[in-house]
């Protein structure tokens, strides 16, 4: 639990550290930073089909994600069309009064125009375990990042863009 807590404080602060009104009075353009945090769905179940709603772990590690990044700066949230990502996206959509809204999970150069239509802002993007990380590696302009184990659910991969400047901060919840 304690590390739970540290968590939830070190991602609050990662994600609203630059729109405190503290920083605006320093002399640092913050609007020009670009934050995509990309995750995984939650645990799905197994039904036989190749589209499972989430699992009950699942849906409770969604709520999770939605404590997690509900007092953030968030504009938009992002998910493919399965119902494990849409329901592990709409509890944070819930939370921020957003709408879940689709995207091509495999198409760059859609992604490209995501991020750039949201340049200075920070959206969430929930993916699949080959998905979030070549998306990733996308965004930064590198292979850092290989495909998520079949039961990794828990991983966090904030991606900072700044100009040139590309940042990668993995985090578990």
């Amino acid at each position: 639990m304690k590390q739970y807590s540290l968590l939830v404080l070190f991602i609050c602060l990662s994600v609203s550290l630059f729109s405190s009104p503290l920083f605006s009075a320093l002399p640092i353009d913050t609007a020009g930073i670009t934050t995509v945090i990309l995750v995984r769905h939650a645990e799905k179940g197994d039904d036989g089909t190749r589209n499972p709603d989430l699992n009950i772990y699942g849906a409770t590690r969604s709520q999770h994600l939605a404590q997690l990044l509900h007092q953030s700066d968030v504009v938009g949230v992002y998910s493919t069309p399965f119902k494990r990502t849409q329901q592990t996206a709409q509890p944070l959509a819930m939370a921020l009064g957003l709408e879940v809204q689709e995207y091509p999970p495999l198409d760059l150069e859609a992604l490209d125009k995501l991020v750039q239509s949201h340049q200075g802002k920070t959206i969430v993007i929930v993916g699949h375990s080959n998905t979030v990380p070549t998306m990733a590696n996308h965004l930064l302009g590198e292979e850092k990042l290989s495909q998520l184990g079949e039961t990794e659910y828990d991983k966090i991969f904030m991606v900072q863009i700044s100009g040139d400047v590309k940042q990668l901060m993995t985090l578990s919840y």
